[in-house]
């Protein structure tokens, strides 16, 4: 007879990005929900810089991968969760891993945090038809906004799309946001993630406000990257005002957070989906400038940021100058950002939602 554990096909950090943060997110809730779990670990990726990139050793554990979930899956879980990702290597693999999921017969929940899969199909009949194969077998298909939906509708089976937005990490102290004339990267440095755009704006913005400050924090993916913009910075003279402080975690993260008077977010990444740093930000009522990519557009508006139409350096001089020209727009974005956070992406809505979810797939499994 079937047990009532739910089996996760995921990856937990490192690395450290969204996806899996949110693996580690929804572990913890649904283990405040009472389930009993077991993940079934990706590992193909150990740092960021190796995400998205074929490797001999990502080829060799796709097997091992396999054999793992079919040993998971003898002992009758319940149900599966199911992080799908649209990189081709790994969108490949994800097929395998579907067919084994259909042949055991265990009710799966696509869980969506990328887009990519209308590009995947236009590739040609085969790619399409593989889309349609892994999509178009899950009992629903959780998506982290409309914008996603989009993506994946044309291929899901009769369960239909559900939203279920992201929510974050709790501050492991209560923090108290303090601005102090401080405007805040949180990404890993990268120009797909707009870190380029941040230091142009940066450098042109230090000349409108002697007194603002610039910070970076995140893992430098890209050393090259990384000495070209310090260069930058230092021919420009502006050392001391834009600094680069690498990775923070924990406590040291929250706290730059509840430093800073803004967080810029210019990515053009093509993957994006519901940025956690966005979220982070916005629990703080810390007000966002954000590129319109994947599903921030839906996040980010005039009450708690500005969203630019694309990410360019000239963009967001003009939209951080007119936040930090007017002293009544922050306070009001800041009272808009924490809103936003509290009414879409509290703890307690995402653990409400899965837990509704998970009661409805196996009710549909009788």
């Amino acid at each position: 007879m079937p047990n009532q554990s739910i089996v996760i096909i995921s990856q937990l950090p490192p690395p450290t990005h969204g996806s899996t943060i949110m693996t580690k997110i929804l572990l913890e809730v649904l283990d405040e929900l009472g389930e009993d779990t077991c993940i079934v670990e990706r590992r193909f990726s150990r740092e960021v810089g190796q995400i998205g990139a074929l490797s001999l050793r990502k080829i060799i554990a796709a097997p091992s991968l396999a054999l793992r979930l079919a040993m998971a899956l003898t002992r009758r879980p319940s149900m599966c969760i199911f992080f799908c990702t649209s990189r081709p290597f790994s969108f490949l693999v994800d097929v395998i891993l579907g067919e084994i999921l259909r042949a055991f017969r265990v009710p799966t929940v696509n869980y969506v945090h990328t887009r990519g899969y209308t590009s995947l199909a236009s590739r040609g009949r085969i790619w399409r038809f593989l889309t349609k194969r892994l999509l178009s077998h899950a009992k629903r298909t959780v998506c982290l906004s409309e914008a996603l939906i989009s993506d994946v509708s044309p291929f899901v089976g009769s369960g239909g799309t559900i939203i279920i937005g992201n929510t974050i990490e709790s501050p492991l102290v209560p923090v108290v946001r303090d601005p102090e004339g401080l405007i805040l990267f949180l990404s890993n440095l990268l120009e797909e993630k707009g870190a380029d755009i941040f230091v142009g704006m940066a450098i042109e913005l230090c000349k409108r406000y002697p007194a603002l400050d610039f910070a970076l924090v995140g893992a430098s993916a890209d050393p090259s990257l990384k000495g070209r913009l310090e260069r930058l910075v230092a021919q420009a003279g502006h050392s001391d005002r834009i600094r680069f402080l690498g990775s923070l975690f924990g406590d040291d993260k929250w706290a730059i957070l509840a430093r800073a008077q803004l967080l810029v977010f210019p990515s053009r990444y093509r993957y994006e989906a519901q940025p956690l740093t966005i979220l982070e930000a916005f629990s703080l009522g810390l007000p966002v400038v954000a590129s319109d990519v994947g599903a921030i557009g839906e996040i980010v508006d005039a009450k708690n940021g500005r969203l630019l139409p694309i990410p360019a350096i000239a963009d967001a001089v003009r939209a951080v100058s007119e936040v930090l020209d007017d002293a009544l727009t922050i306070p009001e974005l800041s009272r808009g950002a924490r809103l936003t956070f509290e009414r879409n992406h509290s703890r307690e809505t995402f653990r409400r939602a899965w837990s509704e979810l998970i009661a409805s797939t196996r009710e549909t499994k009788r």
